[in-house]
C-alpha cells in the first residue's frame, strides 16, 4: 500500500514541478519581452515649449544632472556632408589635431584597427598638450573589456576620462578601467548606445553613421559624416555631457569653457533629436513627420529599412505624387533585414518607389532628404534604432545641404546602382516572406 502511494505521489509532484517551471519560464519570457522588445513611445516631437535652447544648454545640464534632455530648434552656421571614410576621416582627424580645449567622443564602434588606433594615438598627444578628452563608448560595439581593452586602457592612463555604456542592466558605471562600480540600470537590458558624435572645443560637431573602424575607411562600408558649426553645437555638447554623466563620468565644477559663444551662430534652422531608453523617441517621430512633409521628392539612404510604419509612410508619399528614391545595399550585412525589404519590393515598385541597390559595398548611411528638409545621424529605419537603442541625429531645413547630398551621395550612387527587382523563385520568395514577418525583432 505504501509503495503504491509513493508511486502515485511521485508523478504528481513531477507534474507540479513541471508546471511551476513552465509558469516561471513564461513569466521570464514576458519580462524579457517587456524589458527588451517593447517599444514604448512618449510624445517627443515637436520640441515642447520648455525644450533646451543653445543658450540654456549649460544651465540645463547643471540644474537637471543626468536627466535626458529635449532640445529646441536651433541654428547652424555650416553643414558639410562628406561621403566615404577617405573623405571624412582626414577632416575629422584635422579638427581633433587643431583642438585647443576639449575633445569629446561618443562612439558605438571604436575598434583597435588602424583607424581606431590612429585616433587613440592622436588623443594621447592632445592630452599631453593639456586638452581635455572625454569618451563614451558602447561595450558591444567597441569591446573595451575585450579586444580593444589595451587601446582604451592606454588612453585612460594618458588622462582621458572614459565611460562605457552596457547593454546589460548590471552595468559598470564610472571611469574605465579601475574607477567603476556595479549598478543596476533598470530598463536598459539589450539596449545599446548606437550614437556617433564628436564635439571639438565646443564649437565643431561631427555626426553621422560611421564608427572608428577600418571598414569605413577602406570603402567596404559606405557612409556619411556631417561637420556642423553654429549654435546647435552647444546642444550637441550638452547631449554628450549628459550621456557621459549618466554613465558615471564626472563633470568639471565650472562648465563655462565647454560652452563657448559660437563664432558664427548661423541662420540655418536645425534641431538635434535623439532616441533614448524609456520612450523618448524624438528622432523617430521627427523622421516620420519629415517623410509625411515631402511634396516633390523624397530620397532615403538607409541600411536596414524594415519598419512597417516607415515603409507605409514612404508608400503614402509616393501615392500623393512624390518622387521617391531609396538607396540600399545590393548585399546587406544583415541578411534578414535585406530579405525583409526585398519582400516589399513589388509593393514599392507598384506605388512608384524606385529602390536602388548599390553593389560592392554596404550602404550604411542614414540620410533622409524630403524636399529641402534633411536629416542625418545614426537612426536606422528598423525597430531597434527607432524605438529601443540610443540614437542621435540632426534635422535641418537647408536647400544647400539637400543639394550637396544630391551631388555627393544620391546622384553618383544611383548612377552606379541597379534598380531592384522583386525576389524570384519559390524559395527566395518564401525566405523574404518569413523575414518580413519578423521585422519587429530585426
Amino acid at each position: 500500500m505504501s509503495r503504491d502511494t509513493r508511486t502515485t505521489v511521485a508523478p504528481w509532484r513531477g507534474r507540479r514541478a513541471l508546471r511551476v517551471v513552465g509558469l516561471l519560464g513564461a513569466a521570464l519570457l514576458v519580462a524579457l519581452y517587456r524589458r527588451v522588445l517593447s517599444i514604448p513611445q512618449l510624445p517627443s516631437w515637436p520640441p515642447p515649449p520648455d525644450a533646451v535652447t543653445p543658450a540654456g544648454a549649460k544651465d540645463a545640464l547643471e540644474t537637471t544632472p543626468a536627466a535626458p534632455l529635449r532640445f529646441a530648434w536651433s541654428t547652424a552656421a555650416t553643414i558639410e556632408p562628406w561621403v566615404e571614410g577617405k573623405n571624412f576621416f582626414p577632416r575629422i582627424f584635422a579638427d581633433v589635431e587643431a583642438a585647443s580645449s576639449s575633445v569629446h567622443v561618443l562612439m558605438f564602434g571604436w575598434r583597435e584597427g588602424a583607424v581606431g588606433t590612429r585616433m587613440a594615438e592622436l588623443l594621447n598627444r592632445k592630452l599631453a598638450e593639456g586638452v581635455e578628452v572625454r569618451v563614451l563608448v558602447d561595450r558591444l560595439g567597441s569591446r573595451p573589456y575585450g579586444a580593444a581593452r589595451a587601446m582604451f586602457t592606454e588612453l585612460a592612463s594618458a588622462g582621458a576620462e572614459i565611460v562605457v555604456s552596457d547593454f546589460s542592466p548590471l552595468d559598470r558605471q564610472g571611469l574605465f578601467p579601475d574607477r567603476q562600480r556595479l549598478v543596476w540600470r533598470d530598463g536598459e537590458l539589450g539596449r545599446v548606445d548606437h550614437r556617433k558624435l564628436y564635439v571639438i572645443d565646443g564649437s565643431v560637431a561631427w555626426i553621422g553613421g560611421a564608427g572608428l573602424e577600418d571598414h569605413f575607411e577602406d570603402g567596404s562600408f559606405h557612409d556619411v559624416m556631417v561637420r556642423v558649426t553654429g549654435d546647435v553645437v552647444r546642444q550637441a555638447q550638452a547631449a554628450f555631457l549628459g550621456g557621459f554623466q549618466r554613465r558615471g563620468g564626472p563633470l568639471p565644477d565650472d562648465l563655462a569653457h565647454l560652452f563657448p559663444e559660437q563664432p558664427e551662430p548661423g541662420t540655418t534652422p536645425v534641431a538635434l533629436a535623439e532616441v533614448l531608453p524609456g520612450g523618448l523617441v524624438a528622432a523617430s517621430q521627427a523622421i516620420r513627420e519629415q517623410i509625411d512633409s515631402a511634396r516633390e521628392r523624397l530620397d532615403i539612404a538607409n541600411p536596414y529599412l524594415t519598419d512597417r510604419d516607415a515603409i507605409g509612410r514612404i508608400l503614402a508619399a509616393a501615392g500623393r505624387g512624390v518622387k521617391v528614391r531609396v538607396l540600399v545595399s545590393e548585399i546587406s550585412n544583415n541578411a534578414q533585414a535585406g530579405a525583409a525589404l526585398r519582400h516589399r519590393y513589388a509593393e514599392l515598385a507598384d506605388a512608384g518607389v524606385e529602390v536602388w541597390e548599390l553593389p560592392g559595398t554596404v550602404v550604411h548611411a542614414k540620410i533622409v532628404v524630403a524636399d529641402d528638409l534633411v536629416s542625418f545621424g545614426t537612426v536606422n529605419l528598423d525597430a531597434w534604432a527607432l524605438y529601443r537603442n540610443s540614437e542621435i541625429m540632426m534635422i535641418a531645413r537647408s536647400p544647400e545641404t539637400a543639394a550637396l547630398l544630391e551631388e555627393r551621395l544620391f546622384e553618383p550612387d544611383i548612377g552606379r546602382a541597379n534598380l531592384a527587382e522583386p525576389p524570384a523563385g519559390t524559395r527566395e520568395r518564401l525566405q523574404c516572406w518569413v523575414s518580413d514577418k519578423f521585422t519587429f525583432f530585426l
